[in-house]
Parts: C-alpha cells; sequence; structure tokens
C-alpha cells in the first residue's frame, strides 16, 4: 500500500465519519448563537424572524447531508469541490425557504444575510 492508498483509508476512516459529527455541531453552535441574540433583544418581531431563520437554517443543513452529503461520503467522494456545492444547495434553498419579509427584516437588522 502508498502512502497515497494509506492516505485515502484513513481520510475514509476518519475524516468522512466527522463531518456528520461537524454538521451536527454546526447546526447546535447556530442554535446557541440565535438563543443568545434572541435573549438580548426586545424585539418580538426580530425573535420571530430570528426562530423563522434559525429553523429554517437547521432543516435545510440536515436535508442537504441525508440527500446529497451522505451519498457522496458513503463513495469517498466528498472533497472541497463537493463541500461548496452542498452549502450552496443549503444556502440556495434556505433563501427559497425564507418570504421576502423575512429577507428584507433580515438583512437589514443582521446586515450580511
Amino acid at each position: 500500500m502508498n502512502w497515497i492508498e494509506m492516505l485515502s483509508k484513513i481520510f475514509e476512516v476518519c475524516v468522512i465519519p466527522l463531518l456528520g459529527v461537524l454538521t451536527g455541531y454546526l447546526v447546535q453552535w447556530f442554535h446557541l448563537k440565535s438563543k443568545e441574540v434572541k435573549e438580548q433583544t426586545n424585539s418580538i418581531l426580530l425573535q420571530k424572524y430570528l426562530g423563522m431563520l434559525e429553523d429554517t437554517i437547521s432543516n435545510c443543513v440536515i436535508a442537504t447531508n441525508q440527500t446529497y452529503v451522505s451519498a457522496l461520503k458513503e463513495q469517498g467522494a466528498f472533497g472541497p469541490e463537493e463541500q461548496k456545492i452542498a452549502f450552496e444547495k443549503t444556502y440556495v434553498e434556505v433563501l427559497h425557504i425564507l418570504d421576502d419579509e423575512a429577507k428584507i427584516y433580515l438583512s437589514e437588522v443582521i446586515n450580511d444575510l
């Protein structure tokens, strides 16, 4: 076994399973940050839209992971380009789900939705 094959095996055995764990931590981190911001504001409207954004992002990340990422991980083909595609799929879906009113409000509050 040459070093490229060994590196590939290490990637398959160690790194790919960690991506699922990292996805879970990313969703948890976003939930905690959202909760933190909600607690710092008295605006019910901001709390509503942050909750909507949080739910939408969490659901879209989980859906992308189940429908796109998992299949690529099983094939050992989840490299940087596929990661970028997964991010873009999730981003587009989040923006598709959020209504225009939510996008406008969140853009004004967050500045860079």
